[in-house]
């Protein structure tokens, strides 16, 4: 769903619901003879607050896309908490109602690094000149994203995991990190 058409979906919905909750309002100050002030107020908010709330799902969830804290992130691309073992977690990433791309970096022990790159992901041979999967094309990654720059490193690739349409997760022998870049697109 593009954001366009994430927008006008939500833009009618806010209406529709402003419109039902005011008839609502109305024929509820109509029915209580007009003689209950206090409840006045009341009935003018709930319309306004009906046809608010859709336009703040959306932008809720746009915001939390782009600014979830980094074991959130961690979280949504390897459906666990990231371990106590899990240091330096650093993370980066950008959505919107139709795409979303994350980048994490951090250190682990070789336990967790075992089960991170565990079924279904599968090592990816070392590329052909040209082709190479690291970074995954698409935005460019943040300055302190390394694994392309990595010379000795060994990668792993999930497709169609949960969410997401590809997740490459990268240890760099040279540095002794770990490296994920997860994607989906609409």
């Amino acid at each position: 769903m593009g954001l366009g058409f994430a927008i006008i979906f939500f833009a009618v919905v806010s209406a529709v619901l402003f419109g039902l909750t005011a008839l609502l309002s109305l024929a509820v100050w109509l029915l209580t003879g007009r003689k209950h002030r206090r409840l006045a107020p009341w009935l003018i908010a709930m319309p306004v607050l009906a046809g608010v709330a859709p336009v703040l799902l959306l932008v809720g969830g746009l915001v939390w896309r782009n600014f979830a804290p980094p074991a959130a992130r961690f979280e949504r691309v390897f459906d666990v908490k990231p371990s106590p073992r899990v240091r330096d977690l650093r993370t980066a990433g950008s959505g919107t109602s139709d795409a979303e791309e994350v980048y994490l970096a951090f250190t682990t022990d070789q336990t967790d690094e075992a089960w991170l790159v565990g079924p279904p992901f599968a090592k990816v041979p070392p590329p052909i000149e040209g082709q190479d999967l690291v970074p995954m094309p698409a935005e460019t990654p943040p300055a302190w994203w390394t694994a392309g720059r990595c010379a000795n490193r060994t990668v792993h690739r999930a497709r169609n995991l949960r969410q997401w349409d590809d997740v490459v997760v990268t240890h760099c022998h040279d540095d002794g990190r770990t490296y994920v870049q997860a994607r989906w697109v609409d």
